[in-house]
């Protein structure tokens, strides 16, 4: 596939490229506790590294696709076998792949869809937006299932919308391969439904299609849904249909929403909220206007159904909108394009479009470059740390592998003793019974612990430097995971 339709946008492919590159190594960590606990976890768990009575209820629930865990399993295993696993180099193998996968599924997206705009502004717009909008790296390598299914989706919408263009012989493998991947995608997330509703919907009433496709599509389908059952079968070791225990606990039983009720207008404000504003004020009203536009484009169906469906859901998060993020850029950069056809030339676009571009690029500097989680930096820290020796790790009051009320066993070293202690006497203790070994304390702060004033401090690992500390504006600090290693020593 020729990554570009014009050479005039081959350097901001190429760029975008590598923007994900820097996001798959930097990114280091989750977005949402699912993303890891339902996935490396569960991984882990097969890999012989995790108790089964330290995973989250989803998997007594079997309401989780056994298709992220098995991949990670996969590659765990090989990395086993050769004698080189490192849970580190596996969660980054995932995100590379995921934003390998991401860039080539854009890629696709943005060819497809440049003819449709008129003006250059427009265009340059979709190529610029699809790959350096500030979130789309940082969520373009998340091995979540938000993203998976997404991009699955797109991949099969790809080669499903211009299908009326190729000869006979060309269209059935791409058939073939687009109803494997609407399967896939509909199975490893049950909200990807909507939007092949909103597909199928748009297929039957401009499409035109022989019922051959439609028979062709749904077989493949149905072949992919058995394929995961499976895989189901296998993770699990019991017959089970992961999208019917996910539907049965949380909407029927209404799971999701002890975590939370929002109403109907949510998505609309938060993004607005966290979008960064003034990005945010900009694009949501162009994302309207793009959809006013072209009511009758397929994306328009797609992600109107999509949006439509989940203002409706009680349990809202924003990355239940992750998956249609490409749709979003394209309305959103038609809306601008209408707007270039409109009022060409306006002398402020001179200062709000460079201003615009400023805003993106610094956020999306920090995004790439950035944890996802500060946490897992400080486990790879630690990690690294016992690889050399058999170091004996402490905390107070809060174990160090333990986040949102799980245990973290994914990235603990096997040669690793931890201690959760109440009070300085018990790290005395501690000390004493070391017979040599390092003995390491997690600090939940950047400056010391008032605890350990009695103890010599060597400094490990800390994801800030010190003289950071004093700039504890609004007390940020206190949400974040700003934490030190110590190594201590009696004095």
């Amino acid at each position: 596939m020729k990554i570009a339709v014009n050479l005039q946008f081959r350097h901001w492919f190429i760029l975008g490229l590598l923007v994900q590159l820097v996001a798959a190594w930097s990114s280091i960590g989750y977005h949402q506790p699912d993303e890891h606990f339902q996935v490396l976890e569960f991984a882990g768990y097969r890999l012989g590294l995790s108790p089964g009575c330290d995973l989250a209820w989803e998997y007594a629930a079997r309401c989780r696709s056994a298709l992220q865990p098995s991949v990670v399993y996969a590659l765990g295993r090989g990395l086993q076998m050769a004698g080189r696993y490192n849970p580190f180099m596996l969660a980054f193998m995932l995100r590379l792949m995921m934003g390998l996968l991401t860039w080539w599924t854009t890629c696709r997206i943005v060819k497809l869809m440049l003819p449709e705009l008129i003006t250059r502004q427009g265009k340059q717009a979709l190529v610029w937006c699809s790959f350096l909008l500030w979130f789309v790296p940082y969520v373009g390598v998340r091995f979540s299932a938000e993203n998976i299914s997404g991009l699955f989706f797109f991949l099969a919408f790809s080669l499903l919308y211009p299908i009326h263009i190729f000869p006979a012989k060309k269209q059935l493998p791409r058939l073939l391969l687009a109803g494997l991947l609407l399967g896939f995608s509909v199975f490893t997330r049950i909200q990807l439904g909507i939007a092949v509703v909103g597909l199928v919907c748009w297929l039957l009433r401009y499409g035109k299609w022989p019922i051959r496709h439609w028979l062709i599509l749904c077989a493949e389908g149905i072949i992919a849904i058995a394929l995961s059952v499976c895989l189901d079968r296998w993770f699990y070791g019991d017959w089970t249909f992961s999208p019917w225990n996910y539907f049965n606990a949380n909407m029927i039983h209404h799971k999701a929403a002890s975590f939370g009720v929002d109403p109907w207008w949510y998505y609309f404000t938060k993004y607005l909220d966290i979008g960064v504003p003034p990005i945010s004020v900009v694009l949501l009203p162009f994302f309207f206007m793009g959809v006013w536009q072209k009511k009758q484009h397929v994306l328009s169906w797609i992600v109107i159904a999509f949006i439509a469906v989940h203002c409706g859901i009680g349990h809202k998060e924003i990355r239940f909108l992750f998956p249609v993020s490409l749709a979003f850029i394209f309305l959103a950069c038609s809306g601008f394009d209408r707007l270039m056809q409109l009022y060409p030339g306006r002398k402020y676009y001179r200062w709000a479009i460079p201003l615009f571009a400023a805003l993106n690029s610094i956020m999306l500097v920090v995004k790439i470059f950035t944890p996802a989680h500060e946490a897992i930096k400080y486990y790879e820290a630690i990690y690294n740390y016992a690889g050399k020796q058999k170091p004996v790790l402490v905390s107070y009051e809060t174990p160090v592998y333990q986040l949102v009320g799980l245990c973290v066993n994914f990235y603990q070293p096997k040669n690793l003793e931890e201690h959760t202690i109440s009070n300085p006497g018990e790290l005395t203790q501690i000390l004493k019974t070391a017979n040599g070994r390092p003995v390491l304390f997690l600090n939940h702060q950047l400056t010391p612990d008032p605890m350990l004033q009695n103890f010599r401090l060597e400094k490990v690992y800390c994801i800030l430097p010190s003289w950071m500390a004093p700039f504890n504006f609004t007390n940020w600090q206190s949400r974040s995971y700003i934490w030190t290693v110590y190594r201590i020593y009696e004095k």
